[in-house]
C-alpha cells in the first residue's frame, strides 16, 4: 500500500472513531435522562392502586409531566438514532461505489472500510430497535394507566371509555407489529418502514391524547 492509501485508511480510522464515540456519548447522556424520568414514572405508577382519590389525582398530574420529558427524550434520541444510520448508510454507499473503480491494492482497504461501517449500521440499528422496544413497553404501560385512571368512573361513563381501551389496544398491536417489521427488513426496505413505525406510533400518541380529553369530560 502507498503513503497515500495509508494515509487516506488512517484518516477515515480517525474520523470513524471520532464519529462513534461522539454518538456512543450522545446516547449514554440521553439513556441516562430517560432512564431517570422512567424510573420516576415506574415509581408512581406502582402506587397509583392504592392511593386515595386527591392523591391519585395529583399523581396522575406527576405522571403526565413526567411522560412529556420522557416523549421529549426518546424523540430526541431517536433522532440522533437515525441521523447516524443514514450518515452510515451514505458512507457505505459511497465505498461501494468507490469500490467499482479502486485498483487492485484499494480494494482490499476500501473492502475493511466497508465491512467496519456495515457491521456499525447493524449495530446502530440494534441500539433502535432496542429504543423502540422500551417505547413500545412504555405505551403498554401507560395503558395500564389508563385503565387505572377509569376505574371509579360511573358505570355509563366507564362503557363509554372502554371503547378508548380497546382502540389503545388496538393501535398498540399495529406499533409492535411495525417495530417487527422494522427488524427484520433489510437495507433497502428500512427508511420506508422506519416511517411506518413512525406513524403507527403518532397513531397510538394521538389515540392516548382523546382518550385522555375523554375522561376529562366524563
Amino acid at each position: 500500500m502507498t503513503t497515500t492509501h495509508q494515509e487516506v485508511k488512517e484518516r477515515f480510522s480517525a474520523d470513524f472513531e471520532a464519529g462513534k464515540k461522539a454518538f456512543t456519548e450522545a446516547m449514554a447522556k440521553a439513556q441516562t435522562h430517560i432512564d431517570e424520568t422512567a424510573a420516576d414514572l415506574k415509581k408512581l405508577r406502582a402506587n397509583l392502586k392504592t392511593q386515595a382519590t386527591e392523591a391519585k389525582a395529583k399523581a396522575l398530574a406527576q405522571i403526565d409531566e413526567l411522560t412529556k420529558k420522557l416523549d421529549s427524550a426518546r424523540a430526541d434520541q431517536q433522532a440522533k438514532i437515525e441521523t447516524r444510520l443514514k450518515e452510515l448508510h451514505t458512507q457505505i454507499e459511497s465505498s461501494k461505489t468507490d469500490l467499482k473503480h479502486a485498483t487492485a491494492t484499494e480494494k482490499t482497504a476500501i473492502d475493511a472500510k466497508v465491512k467496519t461501517l456495515e457491521n456499525e449500521y447493524e449495530a446502530t440499528r440494534s441500539t433502535l430497535n432496542a429504543k423502540l422496544d422500551a417505547e413500545i413497553a412504555e405505551a403498554k404501560a401507560r395503558i395500564d394507566t389508563f385503565v387505572e385512571t377509569i376505574s371509579e368512573k360511573k358505570t355509563a361513563a366507564k362503557t363509554a371509555l372502554q371503547a378508548k381501551v380497546a382502540d389503545l389496544h388496538t393501535k398498540h398491536e399495529a406499533a409492535q407489529k411495525k417495530v417487527e417489521e422494522l427488524k427484520k427488513a433489510n437495507a433497502a426496505a428500512y427508511t420506508e418502514l422506519q416511517r411506518g413505525v413512525r406513524t403507527a406510533m403518532n397513531d397510538l400518541h394521538t389515540a392516548f391524547l382523546h382518550a385522555k380529553t375523554e375522561v376529562t369530560h366524563s
